[in-house]
């Protein structure tokens, strides 16, 4: 006699899970100009080429621009308080480093990532991050050169920090659409 196992029904799975093949449009544009070998993983998503490009775009220059801010406001406080020595000096370079270390615990946004329409959110509860998830993501930026390779990072979406703290960026403009809008699990029904 043949047996032959019967299929059973699994529920779905509520976290996103890698797709195999990219879908015919973006889920982020709706463009499908893009799609197809072109296409990129962003948070094991996929999207078009131009979108993941533009999202890792916006956090680099958020991240430039708060780092700009970060050193001209050094400056004007060193050049402005009439600072003359080197400890006084290196003292203010030391709070504005821990400030830029807590920048994101404002509703999730520095001034950087508010001009570029991203928010770091944490994944487990959806709301913004806070000031000590803020320091977690930012702390592996003390390893020599880890800039770069955090640079380099932001193309697939998470960077090493983000995965110490439970954090993800998400692109404002698109947070109710994938791949932002699956990043974290819906509330439990009690």
């Amino acid at each position: 006699m043949n047996y032959q196992p019967q299929p059973q029904a699994v529920p779905p799975y509520p976290y996103p899970v890698q797709q195999p093949y990219p879908p015919q449009s973006c889920p982020l544009c709706g463009n499908t100009k893009h799609m197809g070998r072109k296409a990129k993983l962003l948070y094991k998503q996929w999207v078009c080429k131009k979108c993941n490009s533009g999202f890792a775009n916006r956090r680099q220059f958020a991240f430039f621009i708060d780092w700009l801010l970060l050193n001209a406001a050094t400056v004007v406080l060193v050049l402005g308080a009439g600072i003359h020595t080197r400890l006084e000096a290196n003292l203010i370079a030391l709070i504005a480093t821990l400030i830029f270390f807590f920048k994101d615990g404002f509703t999730g946004t520095s001034p950087g990532k508010a001009l570029m329409g991203v928010q770091a959110i944490n994944i487990q509860t959806g709301r913004p991050a806070d000031f000590g998830a803020s320091f977690m993501r930012n702390l592996p930026l003390l390893i020599p050169f880890m800039v770069i390779i955090v640079g380099f990072s932001l193309i697939k979406g998470q960077r090493i920090g983000d995965g110490w703290a439970k954090t993800r960026v998400i692109w404002k403009k698109y947070a109710d659409r994938m791949p932002f809008a699956s990043l974290f699990p819906p509330p439990p029904v009690i």
